[in-house]
Formats: structure tokens, sequence, C-alpha cells
């Protein structure tokens, strides 16, 4: 997988939530409530994705908002654990799952044009015996608000095992909205030529976007050696450069034994940071968290 900096590319910033259920099927409101509601607090674009079902939503999207369909859907677990929990962005007809391997149904999601999304899988207590099976994700859930319930709404090492050991993954946070209380608190910034279904799904698709509790990440990029505009010492493979939003601390997250965690100063915050590429690295991916708190997540850097 190439990475494709969205911090450089042409296009706006849309903000939208990829995994939001209705009273289709276990939700608390209607999905004219749950569009009203996020549409109220600055959302450009949602996804519906009701327990195996697929809602006609395009009635809700206008020139402001844009409504995308979808399922959560959930096959059996062939080797040993809980049910797994796909979310299918963008698919037009309901999939049936029963007595199917998921990797079948993943296939059927993107034969419809749809994007599939590995959901909470700590909250599912999955471990690499259950992921590294699957093929056909193009995303996972590292942070899920409706998990932080049970203390399991993270999944960040879940991400880095599959960078580790199956390849390139893109990481997600989202809502998973059922209630009033689980709203809002996780969400994508999707850098896109235009707010329509087809622009929003090749920035997905790109991994033109990154993750957020709300911090903001204003670059991340490879800054290649020999730079003539730029020296950050004798290094011959480049470096990883970061800009964002104040914060106390950045992680460069690169898999077992290498990777850097950096501090603000006592009355300093950190607003940007450089690792130094040391050669060992399969990825690279941005971890920042504000004063609040609150984390944001770039997506990953293939080397």
């Amino acid at each position: 997988m190439k990475y494709n900096n969205p911090f450089k590319e042409d296009g706006k910033w849309y903000r939208g939530n990829t995994h939001i259920h209705s009273t289709v099927s276990d939700g608390s409101f209607s999905i004219s409530d749950c569009v009203e509601a996020y549409k109220q607090h600055k959302y450009d674009f949602v996804v519906i994705t009701d327990h195996h079902e697929v809602s006609t939503v395009s009635g809700y999207s206008d020139e402001d908002f844009l409504v995308i369909p979808g399922s959560e859907l959930h096959p059996d677990n062939p080797y040993g654990g809980t049910l797994y929990h796909i979310v299918a962005i963008n698919i037009h007809k309901k999939i049936p799952v029963q007595e199917r391997h998921p990797n079948e149904i993943m296939k059927e999601v993107a034969g419809q044009g749809g994007l599939s999304v590995l959901a909470h899988p700590y909250w599912s207590g999955h471990t690499v015996t259950d992921l590294l099976p699957l093929k056909g994700y193009f995303a996972m859930e590292v942070f899920n608000t409706a998990c932080d319930k049970m203390g399991r709404a993270f999944s960040e090492s879940h991400w880095d095992d599959l960078l580790d050991r199956a390849g390139p993954v893109l990481g997600i946070a989202c809502d998973d909205s059922h209630y009033m209380d689980d709203r809002y608190a996780g969400w994508i910034m999707v850098k896109s030529r235009n707010l329509t279904i087809a622009g929003i799904m090749q920035s997905l698709k790109q991994g033109m976007f990154y993750s957020t509790q709300g911090p903001e990440i204003f670059d991340f990029r490879i800054e290649e050696p020999g730079n003539p505009e730029k020296s950050y010492g004798e290094n011959k493979r480049g470096m990883i450069v970061a800009g964002f939003s104040p914060s106390v601390s950045a992680a460069f997250i690169t898999g077992p034994c290498f990777g850097k965690q950096i501090y603000s100063g006592k009355n300093q915050l950190l607003t940007e940071a450089v690792y130094e590429i040391d050669g060992h690295e399969k990825y690279i991916r941005l971890e920042i968290v504000s004063p609040e708190g609150k984390k944001a997540w770039s997506q990953p850097i293939i080397l």
C-alpha cells in the first residue's frame, strides 16, 4: 500500500462517522433523527450501519451533508473466537451471512462497490488467531465510542499486530452510536475533492484521512535525505515529520523494538515532532495526545 499524503493533496476536509445504528436495528433514534443530530454537531457525512439491514438513505443527503448506506454484518468465527463484526460501507443490498466464511462476505461487499472494516476487535476479544485469516478489509476500528462503556474502546495493539504480521491496514475512529451517550467522541477527517459518495469512497480507499477524538493533525510525511531546504543531521534514510495541534505527547509507532515517544516540556506543549528512520521499521504511524487526554491517529507510512 502506497502512503497517500492527505495533507498535501487538493481538496477539503470532511468530518464523518462510519458506524451508526438506528431504530431499523437496535438504535434508539430514527435515521432522520440520527442524521439531524450529526448535522447539528458539524459533521459532513455519516454511514448508517444497522445490523444485517441496508436502508435506502439517499433522500437524507443534500449539498451540505452526505448519508452513505451500509450495514454491520456478523458472520461466524471458524477460528475459535466470538462472532466477527464487519462494517460494510456503501452497500445497497442485504448480504446473508449464515454459514458463510467472513472472507466470502467481504468479497461480496467489494462486489457491491463497498469497503469492509473490522469493527472493535478489542471489544470482541479477538486475537491474531482470529484476525490473520481474514482477507478483504481495508481498515479496522482503532477507537470505538460505544465500547468505552466496557473499557475496550481502543484497539491500537490489534492494529499494530495486523501491521506487523498481515500487512497494510488503515485505522478508523468511530462512534458505533446506539444511544445519546455514545456519540461525537471519535470520527475521521477525510480529504476529498467533493462531498459525494464517489469522492468520499475514493479518499477512504486511498487512505486520505486521519482519525481523531478531537486533536488535529496538520502534517505527516517522509522528508527524504538530501533535501536542501531541510536539514535533520546526517541521517541517510530520511525523517518522518509531523505537525499537529498542541499536544502533551507524540508517539511514532513502528512495531516491535523501535519507535519513539516524545513528551512536551513542563510549560510548553508540542506542535511538531520528527522521527529519524532507522531502517528496521515496517511501518510508521503517529499518535498524539491532547492536554485533555484525547487522541488522534495518522494512517501508517509503509516502509
